[in-house]
């Protein structure tokens, strides 16, 4: 199995799979010459940085195995699975006239949901429909009738047209696609190239579409004769690795192994302060880790956060997605040239909120029009100008006399499915019961 690694985790994460036998491709220029890494042959599995540079992402083929290897190493990080392109027949289960979208019931008790504006027809409660999953949302599968059906150069769109992935750079690749496009019987779909789809014969790849298209019809045989939830395809997975404090020092440890790192070198890195940095690691031959360290906070601290101006507090969520909110600091607490705590106060017409954020706590307190509501999170990292926030979205809050735990049975479906260590589930639990005593 061969692999593709970008991004600022691509040096730990190399070379971890380099111990473990895993063939690196296509490596980066500085990591060829530290790794003694020459392939240059197609991957596997391509693993790159997330948006927010929280951790990972994994797609290609046979990735559970790369998954399994990191999952290892890492106990403490979350390993959230999104099952892109699961073609189900679904049973209309009722209208959601609030988010303006049909729920639809799942195979293994699971509801998805689909947008109203995209169906069309009477929605008939009981009536089975051909849906897709493309992706989740707030721990909802969202569900689409256009489906698509992934070959390994083609994906095949239901009404959809032809293009290239972002991958396929050249005129001349891009101009033989198209031309090949053109003389396939395409029938109502369309094509999306998958890269590397330009170096195939084309012989190949018309034998790849011609057999997606009988895996359509047998996805629509299977449909027609299904009467309750059931799973017709089953896609692909695409893997999130969203790396706690922990495991990034862990991955530091690692990269040490193989060039100069400071500690905190993914924390800093990972925020974008990748010149200070490079900097710093340049100076261990001078200094120790720990008088780097404490220089570090100190420069870092000069910068903010500054009482009464803008702050930021930017979440990611566990599917790779993220969510930003503005505010001004309105108190903290400093212990060792670092922030300890901090409050952001925000106003907006959902009313006045504060946010209390402590750098050792895995929850958020937020004040909500005289209300406390508590967020579990990963130990936050607290930056001069922004803080960095991964949420599970489980939320706990007063509703009457009573206190209620929002999607609390979240963490036992994710261990249940190896998406969190037990070691990280009982510790979460044990925020969770403390969240409760609002």
């Amino acid at each position: 199995m061969k692999v593709k690694v970008r991004g600022i985790y691509s040096t730990a994460i190399s070379k971890l799979l380099l111990d473990e036998k895993v063939e690196i491709t296509q490596a980066a220029d500085a990591l060829k010459e530290a790794l003694k890494i020459n392939d240059e042959s197609k991957p596997d599995v391509v693993i790159e940085d997330t948006e927010t540079k929280e951790g990972v992402y994994l797609y290609g083929n046979n990735v559970e195995k790369i998954v399994d290897i990191m999952r290892k190493r890492l106990k403490m990080s979350i390993f959230y699975r999104e099952e892109i392109g699961k073609i189900y027949c679904g049973i209309i289960k009722n209208t959601d006239q609030k988010s303006k979208s049909i729920v639809i019931s799942l195979p293994g008790d699971e509801e998805g949901v689909l947008d109203l504006k995209s169906f069309w027809g009477y929605v008939k409660p009981g009536a089975k429909i051909l849906v897709q999953s493309k992706g989740t949302y707030d721990g909802k599968i969202m569900l689409s009738t256009q489906l698509r059906i992934f070959g390994d150069n083609i994906i095949i769109i239901k009404n959809g047209f032809t293009k290239m992935s972002k991958g396929i750079h050249s005129n001349e690749g891009k101009t033989k696609l198209y031309e090949i496009a053109k003389g396939l019987n395409l029938k109502d779909w369309g094509i999306l190239w998958v890269q590397g789809a330009e170096d195939r014969e084309e012989e190949v790849l018309k034998k790849e579409l011609e057999e997606l298209q009988k895996k359509e019809s047998e996805i629509n045989e299977s449909f027609n004769n299904c009467n309750e939830p059931s799973i017709l395809y089953e896609g692909m997975n695409k893997y999130f690795i969203l790396f706690d404090g922990e495991d990034k020092n862990e991955l530091d440890s690692i990269r040490k192994g193989v060039m100069p790192t400071i500690i905190n070198h993914h924390k800093l890195k990972s925020a974008g302060y990748t010149i200070l940095t490079d900097f710093a690691e340049n100076l261990l031959d001078k200094y120790s880790d720990d008088e780097i360290t404490e220089k570090i906070n100190q420069v870092l601290l000069r910068y903010g956060p500054v009482k009464e101006k803008l702050y930021r507090i930017a979440f990611t969520r566990l599917n790779g997605t993220s969510f930003k909110i503005d505010g001004i600091v309105s108190d903290m607490e400093i212990k060792n040239n670092e922030v300890q705590k901090l409050s952001i106060k925000t106003r907006s017409d959902w009313g006045d909120r504060t946010y209390t954020i402590d750098k050792d706590s895995e929850y958020m307190e937020v004040l909500k029009n005289g209300e406390k509501e508590r967020m579990l999170i990963i130990k936050p990292e607290i930056f001069p100008k922004f803080a960095k926030i991964i949420t599970f979205d489980i939320i706990a809050k007063r509703e009457g006399e009573e206190i209620k735990v929002q999607n609390e049975d979240r963490l036992e479906k994710l261990n249940k499915k190896g998406e969190i260590s037990e070691e990280l589930k009982d510790e979460l639990s044990k925020v969770v019961s403390e969240m409760k005593k609002l």
